[in-house]
């Protein structure tokens, strides 16, 4: 476990709502770690599920401060970023991508990162048991695996401490929210961590 600082939320209910969400993803965690090996990947499900949903809600949170944040602006956003941002209705998952691609929001330019923001949203949207759109695999068994998991970790972990090093807000708005605890060994460590 290691804690990320959540002093770039614009909306502190989301805040809260992440740290809800991690909470019980630290209790799913905890049961799959406890769980039979033939059981454990059962929890892969609601596990990358609950992951994926975070990341949405962090994208989510950024574009809403970029458009309503007017006063306080966006640390590292230049104006006309600002100004193209604002100027677009962003509402779903799908958008929020784009968005932070065009952008690169995320400082992932030249890396994959906006195509797995991408194939993640599709998983996420296989909460649908019917499969509507016939995605493959067609067996959930062969989508939410614990590679998957681990590697949803990771991707979560990027997007978490890029906004959370490159989007601060003030300090005197800091600490509203309190720091996000994610329930797994940190995948990505900085210098300064090792």
């Amino acid at each position: 476990m290691f804690k990320v600082s959540s002093g770039f939320i614009g909306e502190f209910k989301t805040g809260d709502n992440i740290i809800y969400n991690l909470s019980c993803l630290k209790v799913l965690y905890a049961a799959q770690e406890s769980a039979s090996s033939s059981e454990a990947g059962l929890f892969s499900k609601p596990i990358t599920i609950t992951m994926v949903s975070i990341i949405e809600a962090l994208l989510h949170d950024l574009l809403y401060r970029i458009k309503n944040h007017t006063s306080e602006g966006v640390q590292n956003i230049v104006t006309k970023v600002l100004e193209d941002v604002r100027s677009k209705t962003l509402d779903q998952f799908e958008t929020y991508i784009a968005a932070a691609k065009k952008h690169d929001f995320l400082g992932a330019a030249g890396t994959d990162l906006y195509e797995k923001l991408d194939e993640l949203r599709k998983v996420r949207n296989r909460i649908h048991i019917q499969n509507v759109k016939q995605q493959q695999p067609l067996d959930e068994n062969k989508v939410f695996t614990i590679s998957r998991q681990k590697s949803t970790e990771a991707v979560l972990e990027q997007v978490l401490k890029h906004v959370s090093d490159k989007y601060k807000r003030p300090e005197h708005i800091q600490g509203i929210v309190g720091s996000f605890e994610l329930p797994w060994d940190e995948h990505l460590k900085t210098e300064s961590d090792a």
